[in-house]
């Protein structure tokens, strides 16, 4: 889960830094093709057909629009939003899995874990930081990242078993490429990648697929109550990056804000261990 984290951090860095190079869009589509192609191939050796019926099944349809409805958000906003910002808030993700879980699923959530659901959220508004001027349109777009990625992580309780992972993944990284072109009229200038600049979105495909893989073993092999809480040093991470590759130094509210949805998060999975350990709702 640690290698995972890293593996992320790393992309969000690497994204950051050719969406300076070139448009939006453009980083859509670059990156998507080397992570399908990887996603595909490793499906195709494990006996996942990329080319299956289930591709049709309404639910793989819906996460794969949230994906690339997710990716829009999450990669506009690393351009838009210092790298330490966004991932301080996409840090809120658990949170609102369990709050889907309980809306949308109607799992039950008891009294002590909707306070630190409370509490959290309050922890992701001091990160927005809404004042007369409003909330700025990066911290917005990665809230709505956030919510994305918790949409997808709920459609994937509910997605049917025949449907493989690595089917799933390559599904989801293909959806990135439609979104790039349908955003190619929106976003701009389009400039010829550079070899340097295309080498660097290459690294984002090649180390959000190792990500990808190893999130993917430590949910399987690990006890997944314990495994999941070594979601947030993403964040220890992301802020060492941020501030050797952006000179980037978080402000006070960032932290605070980051540590009271962190503490909330884990507040609710030991919570959530807890009551699986007794029998209990």
């Amino acid at each position: 889960m640690v290698l995972s984290m890293f593996g992320f951090a790393l992309g969000d860095a690497f994204l950051k830094l050719s969406a300076g190079a070139m448009s939006i869009a453009q980083v859509l589509i670059l990156m998507s093709v080397p992570g399908m192609i990887i996603f595909a191939t490793l499906a195709q050796r494990t006996g996942q057909s990329v080319f299956s019926r289930g591709f049709f099944d309404k639910i793989v349809m819906l996460r794969n629009y949230v994906e690339a409805f997710t990716a829009m958000c999450l990669v506009s906003a690393l351009a838009l939003a210092p790298l330490s910002l966004v991932i301080s808030i996409i840090q809120a993700v658990p949170l609102f899995v369990t709050l889907g879980a309980a809306l949308i699923l109607k799992e039950k959530v008891g009294p002590r874990r909707w306070i630190a659901l409370i509490a959290g959220f309050f922890g992701v508004i001091l990160m927005l930081r809404p004042d007369a001027s409003g909330i700025s349109f990066g911290a917005c777009l990665a809230l709505l990242g956030a919510i994305g990625l918790s949409t997808r992580d709920l459609l994937t309780r509910i997605m049917p078993a025949r449907i493989g992972t690595l089917q799933m993944a390559t599904w989801g990284t293909a959806a990135l490429i439609p979104a790039g072109i349908l955003m190619l009229p929106f976003t701009g200038p389009h400039a010829m990648p550079s070899p340097s600049a295309l080498g660097i979105v290459l690294c984002a495909s090649l180390v959000n697929a190792v990500g990808y893989y190893a999130i993917t073993a430590a949910m399987r092999l690990g006890d997944v109550s314990f495994v999941t809480p070594f979601r947030y040093t993403r964040l220890v991470f992301a802020l060492i990056i941020a501030a050797l590759l952006f000179a980037e130094q978080p402000d006070t509210l960032t932290l605070l804000g980051a540590f009271i949805v962190i503490g909330s998060g884990l507040f609710v999975m030991w919570r959530e261990r807890k009551l699986s350990v007794s029998g209990n709702n």
